[in-house]
């Protein structure tokens, strides 16, 4: 066959190759290559049929499920791009990521159709949960050329922003990564992340590539480490990728000492720090495991990546830039320029995003502050964008957090800066301690003056029995700040 040069015709070569390979599984159901390359041909007819076509969006919204995953590449297959929606997020949230990415049709859960009944017509069900609806407005705007999907995230000015990606920039991705893991049709790949966060684009598309089995994980089952670590002996999963948050729930309170784990061959982990305490706890449980951390920002998806050996460590590098990307270091922040990175953000300019050196090579800004150690691997400090400023010192918040979930008893903490009436810089540590742990402001003071320059020390430490994350298992700061 031809090169491939679109997301969908992974599953169409698959499909021929392994027509009886188990595709997609999900609690008693699953799906062979050939049944979803057939499901999503059908569901691609009806979008087709109401107008969704190359230049358009359609956008999802439901739980994670076997026919989301069809509908996926059926609207791939139309030649529009998908647009994933968080449907646990608050309805008006939702309805600005629809009405903003301007979709020319839905596939929706029933449950939450009638929020939307305004704007979109009903055409058909798609099985018993999801129905298919037209949006009843003409739109005029066009996705730029080869969009395979707008995936949103929070944005600075507490807008969500849509990050778009070509279909060629995520084969980039999921090429790199074949060449990386080598996998085969005899894996099983787990699908922790929801389909609206960057990581599932590993989880989807790699597995797809290959033959490979992709198990779902419920939403629920995946925040529950005694259920995970059963599913993941029972599955037999041999390629696992997560947030660290994930992995130390698991190792933390899964009891992973009753099952097997015999068959996880790799351990992949991405989105924020893994400190290196937490790391060791979940090796001494799975030693036989290769274990990389993935480092990137939705923008590119991964652009660095590390492969941990046997050696010390005090904090796990992000590695080194990928194969087909360059970096840039500019004031000790890694710029990045590809043939991976994002298309833009939709409806947004994007001045702010990129820049021009003096060759005119374009470079996505991250954000994200690096060293390089000895080895000329990056070494993650912290994010320019939560910066603060406290008896003229410029402070990273992000750089805190490092410091303090290197602590031996401290599960995970989050820090904020506010300034109080007085326009003083007030940083406050959020702190979820490991069960082991002592609530001692004291020593927790100490740990931070041992830790880092005086002027970083926080003000108040605050202990508490949860943190709020959001839908992709980062920290939520904002409910955090109405929590503090």
């Amino acid at each position: 066959m031809d090169k491939i040069e679109k997301l969908h015709e992974l599953l169409e070569v698959s499909a021929g190759l392994f027509p009886d390979n188990i595709a997609v599984c999900y609690l008693d159901r699953s799906i062979t290559y050939h049944q979803l390359n057939s499901s999503s041909n059908l569901i691609s007819d009806d979008l087709k049929a109401i107008g969704a076509k190359e230049g358009s969006r359609v956008a999802i919204c439901a739980p994670k499920s076997i026919d989301f995953v069809s509908s996926i590449f059926g609207i791939l297959k139309s030649g529009a791009a998908y647009l994933p929606v968080d449907y646990s997020s608050p309805i008006e949230r939702n309805k600005f990521i629809i009405q903003n990415g301007e979709v020319s049709a839905i596939i929706i859960s029933k449950e939450l159709f009638h929020y939307f009944e305004s704007e979109f017509s009903f055409v058909s069900d798609l099985d018993n949960n999801l129905v298919i609806a037209k949006n009843n407005n003409s739109l005029s705007k066009k996705s730029p050329p080869d969009l395979a999907y707008i995936l949103y995230t929070s944005g600075s000015t507490g807008i969500p922003k849509g990050v778009m990606y070509s279909n060629s920039a995520a084969l980039e991705f999921v090429n790199w990564s074949s060449e990386i893991f080598k996998p085969s049709h005899i894996d099983t790949f787990s699908s922790h992340a929801p389909f609206h966060f960057d990581l599932s684009i590993f989880d989807l598309f790699v597995s797809i590539k290959h033959g490979a089995k992709l198990v779902l994980i419920k939403e629920e089952v995946g925040k529950q480490p005694l259920l995970l670590a059963k599913l993941i002996a029972e599955q037999k999963i041999s390629i696992w990728y997560s947030t660290p948050s994930i992995l130390n729930m698991l190792a933390e309170y899964g009891k992973m000492e009753k099952y097997d784990f015999g068959n996880l061959r790799f351990i992949l982990f991405a989105g924020e720090v893994f400190p290196i305490t937490q790391f060791k706890v979940l090796k001494n449980k799975v030693p036989a495991a290769v274990y990389y951390n993935l480092y990137g920002p939705t923008e590119t998806n991964v652009c660095t990546y590390y492969r941990l050996t046997d050696q010390l460590y005090t904090q796990i590098p992000i590695g080194k830039v990928c194969e087909h990307y360059r970096c840039l270091i500019v004031d000790e922040e890694i710029f990045i320029r590809g043939s991976g990175v994002m298309l833009g953000y939709w409806n947004l300019p994007e001045q702010d995003a990129f820049w021009k050196d003096s060759s005119n090579n374009v470079w996505y800004k991250t954000g994200d502050l690096v060293d390089i150690d000895g080895s000329g691997n990056y070494i993650f400090k912290g994010r320019r964008d939560r910066m603060v400023k406290r008896n003229g010192y410029r402070i990273e918040l992000d750089e805190i957090e490092v410091a303090l979930d290197k602590h031996d008893f401290i599960s995970k903490s989050a820090v904020l800066g506010n300034a109080n009436s007085d326009g003083q810089m007030i940083i406050s540590a959020i702190i979820l301690l490991k069960t082991d742990g002592e609530k001692s402001v004291i020593k927790m003071k100490e740990y931070c003056m041992n830790n880092l320059p005086s002027y970083m020390v926080p003000n108040d430490i605050v202990f508490v029995e949860d943190l709020p994350y959001t839908s992709s298992h980062k920290v939520d700061y904002q409910k955090l700040k109405l929590l503090i």
